[in-house]
């Protein structure tokens, strides 16, 4: 387990996690969602670097969730 700090505008929580938690997890985690407010299209930074789905969160991470902009195909 390892503890994580994740941010979305104003509001922040700290949560214990499992080793593997990914940032892919983290944006379809229903508790982290319920908590802050957050939607389904998100993106997730650390230290302002965009980060992918597939990566581990590394324990005591930062991690700022935004919402993902619109895009065009």
């Amino acid at each position: 387990m390892k503890n994580i700090t994740v941010k979305y505008g104003v509001d922040s929580i700290t949560k214990q996690v499992e080793d593997g938690f990914t940032f892919g997890d983290l944006q379809d985690s229903d508790t982290f969602k319920a908590a802050l407010g957050f939607g389904d299209r998100t993106k997730t930074l650390v230290s302002g670097i965009e980060q992918s789905p597939d990566t581990v969160i590394p324990a005591g991470a930062t991690v700022v969730v935004e919402t993902a902009a619109n895009t065009k195909a």
